[in-house]
């Protein structure tokens, strides 16, 4: 690494720990603002979008919120500070973090903001503030892009699976992620236990966001719990078992190099299907995997057994294209 990437990283480092200190700032700094006006008791549960059914002191709510990010950015200054922790991990530790005092900070201000918005805390009706508290887990995106991104050392796939003149193989492989298997059901369960007390008592007019929200989140997390990994003629394939909908595709000619490596859910953004800057994965648990490098200089990572088989396969196939061989009309070789 040069002396300009270094302080590149060193800077980035200490840029991300300090983010971190934003919601734990936005708390003290609208404490400050507001102290002398809001009310002693702040409302501080909601069952619906409608008035609150839960309060609590300004001062426990205060201190709950500077526990909730004054802990979570400390942890995140500290492990900035420390050269030797892998980009990676620094990566995740300072984005749970800012996942966590995000919806400290979320929390109080929603609570604080409201009740002073209303006068008092019987008053405080949440309304479109349950999206902001929600959106308020997001902030940890910010530290996490801000870290320096993690270097890989793999090594570039150069076996290729012989194919005869009239053969087109062909591979696939179940993955399967056995924590997202069971998180729709823990989804469903905290569903439920939001909405049956909103129903019983007929409010069903302020239950309708919390509703559609944690059925598409239930519906997401069902589709890339169980995908199928598929590498033939048409190239590198991904699609949910579920409704057999297409997640991803990278054709043959898009393909510039296949690596074949362990990958770590640190690496790559946590498990499930990942979206980041110039690079994409679907991560089932840490194990072997493939990288592809397309022609545009991007990166798609995913978690299959036998990913050396796949690699053959894929480079053959990208080969033959290249050359202008056979297509799916030749015979096909299953792997």
């Amino acid at each position: 690494m040069s002396e300009i990437q270094q302080k590149t990283s060193v800077g980035r480092r200490l840029a991300a720990g300090l983010a971190g200190l934003i919601p734990l700032a936005a708390v003290v700094v609208s404490w400050l603002a507001w102290r002398d006006s809001l009310p002693a008791e702040l409302a501080s549960h909601w069952s619906g979008t409608g008035r609150p059914d839960g309060f609590m002191s300004q001062g426990a709510a205060l201190s709950i919120a500077l526990l909730l990010t004054g802990i979570p950015a400390a942890i995140a200054l500290a492990c900035s500070l420390v050269p030797s922790l892998r980009p990676a991990f620094l990566r995740g530790t300072v984005g749970f973090a800012g996942m966590v005092s995000g919806m400290g900070a979320g929390v109080w201000l929603i609570s604080a903001g409201l009740t002073l918005r209303a006068g008092s805390a019987e008053n405080a009706v949440l309304g479109w503030g349950l999206a902001a508290l929600m959106a308020s887990f997001l902030f940890g995106a910010v530290p996490y892009f801000i870290a320096p991104k993690p270097i890989f050392s793999t090594t570039r796939h150069e076996k290729r699976m012989p194919l005869g003149a009239q053969e087109s193989g062909a591979w696939s492989q179940a993955i399967t992620s056995k924590v997202m298997l069971w998180l729709p059901v823990g989804l469903i369960a905290l569903t439920a236990a939001i909405l049956i007390p909103a129903i019983a008592e007929g409010e069903l007019s302020a239950v309708w966001v919390t509703a559609v929200t944690m059925s598409a989140s239930v519906l997401a997390t069902a589709m890339i719990a169980h995908m199928q990994v598929t590498v033939d003629w048409r190239g590198l394939r991904i699609v949910s078992t579920l409704g057999r909908i297409p997640l991803k595709r990278i054709k043959l000619e898009d393909i510039a190099a296949v690596e074949v490596t362990e990958i770590r859910p640190s690496e790559w953004g946590g498990w499930g299907y990942r979206i980041m800057p110039g690079r994409s994965a679907v991560v089932m648990g840490a194990g072997p995997g493939l990288i592809v490098t397309t022609t545009a200089d991007k990166q798609f990572a995913v978690t299959v057994p036998d990913p050396d088989t796949a690699a053959s396969l894929l480079l053959a196939l990208r080969d033959r294209e290249h050359d202008g061989g056979a297509h799916p009309g030749a015979a096909e070789q299953t792997v």
